[in-house]
């Protein structure tokens, strides 16, 4: 039961956080959304900062569970790489671009929850090398990176590419145009 009401409690956080950002919310706030004292919230966590990093740890969660249902109507390596990225940044781009609540939750990732944001990527890593493996097996060459180090390139150059993408559109040709030169060279 307790790990079912912290659940609840990382929901309720989460949709808090999407509605007002990071700044505005407070521990009573969040207590509210979900429900319970700020007393007790405080039996679950001891800051801000804690439910913070379980909600971005969950969110991540959440999208790798997305990506993993989705993956088998892809077709091929690329449409599935691809996919898998579409799902974890390119569907809320624009509005991350746009509401200064999402860019406030993505700069706040950084300065509050970069660990738990490294694990996320870390898993997205891990579910795009298991793409990649195909690849790296029907490709037979000795010279070939590792599925592993293709998965890392990859998320890294997404990273970097939320920052100078205008748009969703662009962000998702820049992916295309990425995936074309892994899967190709």
């Amino acid at each position: 039961m307790p790990d079912e009401k912290r659940q609840r409690i990382v929901s309720a956080a989460l949709a808090v956080f999407f509605k007002y950002g990071y700044q505005r919310v407070s521990m009573n706030e969040i207590a509210e959304a979900a429900g319970i004292s700020r007393p007790g919230l405080y039996l679950y966590f001891s800051s801000k900062e804690e439910v913070f990093r379980a909600a971005i740890l969950q969110f991540a969660d959440s999208l790798i569970e997305e990506i993993s249902k989705g993956l088998p109507a892809q077709k091929t390596i690329g449409e599935k790489v691809r996919y898998a990225f579409e799902v974890w940044i390119v569907q809320r781009f624009d509005v991350t671009l746009n509401s200064p609540e999402a860019k406030e939750i993505s700069d706040s990732s950084y300065e509050f929850a970069q660990e738990a944001l490294d694990q996320s990527y870390e898993k997205l890593e891990s579910v795009l090398a298991s793409i990649l493996k195909g690849h790296v097996k029907s490709s037979g060459n000795k010279k070939m990176l590792s599925a592993e180090k293709m998965a890392h390139i990859l998320t890294s150059a997404v990273r970097g590419f939320k920052l100078v993408a205008k748009s969703a559109t662009e962000l998702r040709k820049l992916i295309r145009d990425l995936v074309v030169i892994i899967l190709t060279a």
